[in-house]
C-alpha cells in the first residue's frame, strides 16, 4: 500500500507572465493513523511499505527515531545506515539526470545505465536491515563502488566524478560542457545558454543541520498540528536538497552569484552531490560522513527524532512510544519544504514569462523537476 498522494499546481497566467501560483496537496499524512498502536518493533518495516519513494531513507529514519524514543543509542546504526542511504541517493540522482531531466527537456532518456545501477544497488541493499542496524558488508561496498563510479563517469560526467568536483567556476563548467559529450552536460549547456535564471527563487537555503540549531529552530515548530504540511525553519520558509547542501562548493557558489537559485544551478548542485557521494563511497566509512546523512536523538522521555538527508532534501521522523507501542508519529518530507505554498517552487514560478501556454507548461515542468517532488505533480494554467 502506498500513500503518497499528489500535488496540484495552478498558474494564473495573463498571456505574458505568471501572476499567481497556488499549490494544493492531496498527500494524506496518514502515518500517524496507520502506525498508532503498532508494536514499535514492527513500525519501521511498515513505514518502508507505505512509502515507495526513498523507501530505504524512510525505513532508516523510522528505525532511528524509534531507537531514540526507546533510549537506544542510535549512533552505531547511523553509521551502518549511511552507505545504504547514500546508495539510494545515488540511484535517485542517476534516474533524475539520465531519465527525468532529459524527458523534461524534450530529449530521449538514457535508461540502460540507470537500470544497471539499480540492479547492482538492489543486490547490495538486500543485506541491510534498518531495524537491527545491520550494515552492508564492506566487501560488497568495495565491489559496488567502482562499478557505479564507472557508470557515472561514462554516462554523466565524461570524466571522473572527482574531476567534476574540482571545477571551480563558471568558466571551468563551460569547458566541461564542451568536452564531456554526455547527455547531462548537453542539457545543462542548453539551460545555461537559454534559461539560466529559470525558476529563480529568493527563498533562503536551509542551513547545515546541527543538533543545536535543529533543537532551537525546528523542534519547537513540530508541535504545531500543521507543521508537517507547511514546515518552517525558525518561522522562515527554506529550500532543502542538493542546492542547500552544496551551496558552499566553489562551483555552486559561483553559479548562484551569477544566476541565483535557479533550475540550472540546482541541476549543477545535483551533479556535484552525485559526484561527492560516489567519491565518498570509495573511501572508508566514518562517523562524520554518517552524521552528515543521518542524525537521531531523544527529545523527551519515550520520544525520539531522526533526520535523513535524502536526494530530495531533509526527511524528518518523530516517534513517541509507550509500553513498546507507537503512541504518536510524525513525518516531514522534503516535498513539504520545497513545495510549501510560499516555498521555492511558488516563488520560482511567480513572474515567469511565457508568450504561449505550451512554453509556459514546458518551463514550469522544468522548475518542478529542478525541485524534484516525491509525488506526482499536475500543473494547470488558469487565465488571470
Amino acid at each position: 500500500m502506498a500513500i503518497e498522494g499528489e500535488l496540484d499546481v495552478r498558474l494564473a497566467w495573463d498571456g505574458r507572465s505568471v501572476r499567481g501560483v497556488s499549490i494544493a496537496s492531496s498527500r494524506p499524512f496518514a502515518a500517524a493513523r496507520v502506525l498508532a498502536g503498532m508494536a514499535a518493533a514492527d513500525a519501521s518495516a511498515t513505514v518502508a511499505r507505505l512509502y515507495s519513494i526513498c523507501g530505504c531513507a524512510q525505513e532508516t529514519a523510522s528505525a532511528r527515531a524509534l531507537d531514540a524514543a526507546a533510549g537506544v543509542d542510535p549512533a552505531p546504526a547511523n553509521e551502518a545506515g549511511a552507505v545504504p542511504v547514500a546508495l539510494e541517493a545515488i540511484q535517485e540522482y542517476l534516474w533524475r539526470v539520465l531519465i527525468d531531466w532529459p524527458q523534461a527537456m524534450g530529449r530521449d532518456a538514457n535508461v540502460p545505465p540507470v537500470a544497471d545501477a539499480r540492479r547492482r544497488i538492489a543486490d547490495a541493499q538486500k543485506s541491510y536491515r534498518a531495524a537491527s542496524g545491520e550494515a552492508i558488508p564492506a566487501e560488497d561496498v568495495a565491489a559496488l563502488a567502482p562499478a557505479l563510479h564507472a557508470i557515472a563517469a561514462t554516462h554523466v560526467y565524461g570524466t571522473t566524478p572527482e574531476a567534476f568536483l574540482a571545477l571551480a567556476d563558471a568558466a571551468a563548467l563551460e569547458g566541461w560542457i564542451e568536452r564531456a559529450g554526455t547527455l547531462p552536460a548537453a542539457l545543462l549547456g542548453t539551460l545555461l545558454d537559454s534559461l539560466p535564471t529559470l525558476g529563480r527563487s529568493d527563498v533562503a537555503l536551509m542551513p547545515a543541520l546541527s543538533r543545536d540549531d535543529f533543537v532551537a529552530r525546528v523542534l519547537p515548530g513540530l508541535d504545531r498540528p500543521d507543521f508537517a504540511r507547511v514546515p518552517h525553519w525558525a518561522g522562515a520558509v527554506v529550500e532543502t536538497g542538493a542546492l542547500s547542501r552544496m551551496q558552499a562548493l566553489p562551483l555552486v557558489a559561483a553559479l548562484r552569484a551569477r544566476h541565483g537559485n535557479s533550475v540550472a544551478v540546482r541541476m549543477t548542485a545535483r551533479l556535484a552531490e552525485l559526484a561527492l557521494l560516489l567519491a565518498r563511497l570509495s573511501l572508508p566509512r566514518t562517523g562524520g560522513d554518517a552524521q552528515r546523512l543521518i542524525e537521531a536523538f531523544p527529545t523527551a522521555h519515550g520520544e525520539g527524532i531522526a533526520s535523513v538527508q535524502t536526494a530530495r532534501g531533509l526527511l524528518l521522523h518523530r516517534a513517541r512510544v509507550e509500553d513498546g507501542r507507537v503512541a504518536g508519529y510524525q513525518i516531514v518530507a522534503p516535498t513539504e519544504w520545497n513545495f510549501h505554498p510560499a516555498g521555492a517552487l511558488a516563488r520560482g514560478l511567480e513572474g515567469m514569462r511565457a508568450d504561449d501556454e505550451a512554453t509556459l507548461l514546458r518551463h514550469a515542468r522544468l522548475v518542478v523537476q529542478g525541485l524534484d517532488p516525491c509525488v506526482a505533480c499536475r500543473i494547470e494554467v488558469g487565465h488571470a
